[in-house]
């Protein structure tokens, strides 16, 4: 199902643009494979695929975003023998899961890091100015690594650009893989046709990560009603305790 549903996206455009006459065809256009990813009890992740066509030169850039955040980065310290959170920035606006594409290999190469960072494009551009006024730029740029680092070790942002694979001279393909602990909401997809410094075309589309079954229930039982949530996982607690206490000492 998973090669059957991009090679029907990838004929559904040939066939379009073969009708078209090239004055009428877009700069660039995409199309999703799917555009709902559903989070169930058993998820383990998935490849969200992607399908486009460029008419004309340029580069091309894709951009899977998730909903933005507020986000609070604590840094602990030693005091008396314990490590105790001491100092924390919050950032906000900090999309929940980021992914990107080029057909470049260095995102330098396309426009200036003013542009790059306006439209979101690369990892600098995930480096988002605290909230307040501070001055203090090291301090900044710690947190901001440390922010970095947290979500590429949960697979939410990228290390590195992924690939653009190219079909045909026009026709391209773009795949990113969502992790099992993926944030449900709304996501954007973006594109942009870039040349000679300048973005030429931008298109969006949106997504839905949604948790369905037993899974959703959780999430809007914590939600809705979070003092009983915290109870119940502290009496969870204190069983899985005392019957592992109880094995123990059977043994």
């Amino acid at each position: 199902m998973s090669i059957v549903k991009p090679f029907l996206i990838f004929m559904g455009f040939v066939l379009i643009f073969l009708a078209s006459p090239p004055a009428l065809a877009k700069s660039l256009q995409f199309d999703i494979a799917d555009d709902y990813v559903e989070i169930t009890t058993g998820f383990t992740g998935t490849t969200l695929s992607m399908i486009g066509h460029r008419h004309g030169a340029g580069d091309i850039v894709m951009i899977l975003e998730g909903p933005a955040r507020s986000t609070v980065v604590r840094r602990k310290s030693q005091v008396l023998g314990a490590w105790l959170n001491r100092d924390s920035l919050r950032f906000e606006n900090v999309p929940s899961y980021y992914d990107f594409a080029m057909s470049v290999d260095d995102a330098s190469s396309l426009m200036g890091d003013k542009k790059l960072k306006d439209h979101h494009i690369g990892l600098e551009a995930l480096r988002h100015s605290p909230e307040g006024d501070e001055q203090d730029s090291e301090r900044v740029k710690s947190f901001q690594d440390a922010l970095l680092r947290y979500k590429q070790s949960h697979e939410l942002f990228p290390k590195k650009a992924g690939t653009i694979e190219f079909l045909s001279d026009d026709f391209f393909r773009v795949d990113f893989h969502l992790p099992a602990h993926v944030p449900a909401g709304d996501y954007i997809v973006r594109a942009f046709l870039i040349s000679g410094g300048k973005v030429v075309v931008e298109d969006t589309q949106s997504l839905r990560v949604g948790l369905t079954g037993f899974s959703s229930q959780i999430y809007e039982f914590s939600h809705e009603r979070g003092f009983f949530y915290g109870l119940v996982c502290v009496l969870i607690a204190c069983f899985a305790g005392w019957l592992s206490n109880v094995i123990v000492r059977r043994n």
